[in-house]
């Protein structure tokens, strides 16, 4: 009977104890999802767009008035029009390449734009250098004006710059003699001692009997304080910056040549930039032509005042005597497009066509 008793208490025991445990204990439920009432489809975070980011290169020292009068405020057009979506870092003073070596590092990619003379790749621009015939053009706009529309017209012109993407090609304000010695006849040439910039200029000079001598335009100054040479060709826009008034006083105003010059960008560099871009920064570079044309000859007229304070003193040969000089160098022009023509280069249908177009332009 007490054995029974045990086993009932011991029963109610346990079951007391069951409903105690599972009085506590909670109920397994799968956690709801967190409401989306009210709220828009999450957006992943905008992806930040690299910019196109461009070297350019030149040989100007910084303050070279090209540089802060012209490459400088395209460089900032290009930002701002492109909204920071292209680049260009300026690189003056030769920081990243000599000048006679920008061409082939623009074309190799070496550097992403560069500033040079056509003149230092010998033979790649044979149509540009009839830019330097003697007395093609009366300024730096006119020659500019010209080669743009040369650029967009004549397929010939356009394939010397088909391995480079040609931001923009010109020329400085044209030429003039400085010299210790005056010239008023053409008989006065004969045996000076000029430097001269190249292969067609030589050539006038024998016409002239003018001595041509070769050297580094930084080096003309010592040459004529030395008397080495009496004098140079030059543009008009380098006398004061070469303070060749320094040492030589007669200044004849002789626009025998313009010196031919370019900006050239890299053609993968170029692709690089999106179509939108491109269209936008090709409308800055239509711009340059008349930019930089009315740069160089804003400078030149204000140099003029200077070189009148220094005691330069200014002279144009006569108009008989300047009759005389085309009639001896009309035979000099017939060989130059001769030449061209045997290698197979169209150098009569360009010429007569810069011609035409600078009667434009004038």
């Amino acid at each position: 009977m007490k054995k029974k008793r045990f086993l009932i208490w011991l029963f109610a025991v346990i079951l007391l104890g069951a409903i105690v445990i599972g009085g506590c204990s909670q109920p397994q439920t799968t956690p709801s999802a967190p409401s989306t009432e009210g709220q828009t489809e999450t957006k992943e975070p905008a992806k930040t767009v690299q910019p196109v980011e461009l070297n350019f290169a030149t040989w100007h020292h910084p303050t070279y008035p090209l540089n802060t009068g012209v490459w400088e405020p395209f460089i900032k057009d290009v930002e701002e029009k492109t909204e920071g979506r292209v680049k260009i870092y300026f690189h003056p003073g030769s920081v990243l390449v000599k000048g006679d070596e920008t061409y082939d590092a623009v074309k190799t990619g070496t550097i992403d734009m560069g500033f040079t003379l056509q003149s230092y790749t010998t033979g790649v621009f044979p149509l540009t250098s009839i830019l330097e015939f003697p007395f093609m053009f009366t300024s730096s706009k006119q020659v500019c004006l010209t080669v743009a529309e040369l650029l967009k017209t004549n397929e010939a012109f356009q394939k010397e710059y088909g391995e480079v993407i040609p931001v923009w090609v010109g020329a400085t304000d044209t030429s003039m003699m400085i010299a210790t010695k005056k010239v008023n006849k053409v008989e006065d040439f004969k045996g000076l001692r000029i430097r001269t910039p190249g292969i067609i200029q030589n050539d006038v000079c024998n016409v002239l009997e003018i001595v041509p001598v070769s050297m580094p335009y930084a080096e003309v100054y010592d040459a004529i304080q030395r008397g080495v040479v009496d004098g140079t060709f030059g543009p008009q826009c380098s006398i004061l910056e070469h303070n060749f008034h320094e040492v030589a006083k007669e200044l004849l105003h002789f626009e025998l040549y313009v010196t031919p010059l370019f900006v050239s960008m890299n053609k993968n560099s170029w692709n690089k930039i999106s179509p939108e871009d491109q269209a936008t920064i090709q409308e800055l570079m239509d711009q340059l032509p008349e930019k930089i044309g009315n740069q160089y000859d804003t400078r030149v007229e204000a140099d003029k005042k200077i070189w009148v304070e220094n005691g330069l003193i200014e002279n144009s040969l006569p108009e008989e005597e300047m009759q005389k000089i085309h009639t001896m160098l009309e035979p000099l022009i017939d060989k130059w497009l001769s030449d061209m023509e045997a290698k197979g280069i169209p150098g009569r249908e360009v010429y007569e066509e810069i011609k035409r177009l600078a009667e434009k332009y004038k």
